[in-house]
């Protein structure tokens, strides 16, 4: 999800666009950030991220499956996304 989050905030806010744009793409970078530093403090179990953001990561989502051709992924980023457990069996199986 980390890497999804960082492509999108790369492509939707580059750097040198307007100050709100470069508010979000920061916000989009820490969230990523968080996400893996939760990760790995919690032995890869669990991580959150702040709900404000919830539109811009659903966005990063699609447009990472989208670019990587890994539609099937989609269903298990979004659970992930709404709080709900993914197993790395399904992950690995999409």
């Amino acid at each position: 999800m980390s890497i999804a989050i960082r492509e999108y905030a790369e492509t939707a806010y580059p750097p040198g666009g307007s100050e709100c744009a470069q508010v979000a793409r920061q916000a989009l970078m820490d969230a990523a950030e968080k996400l893996e530093t939760d990760f790995t403090a919690h032995g890869g179990k669990y991580a959150e991220i702040s709900r404000r953001l919830r539109a811009h990561l659903k966005a990063a989502m699609h447009y990472y499956v989208e670019q990587h051709q890994c539609e099937n992924l989609l269903p298990l980023l979004l659970q992930l996304l709404e709080g709900q457990p993914v197993t790395a069996a399904q992950l690995t199986a999409s």
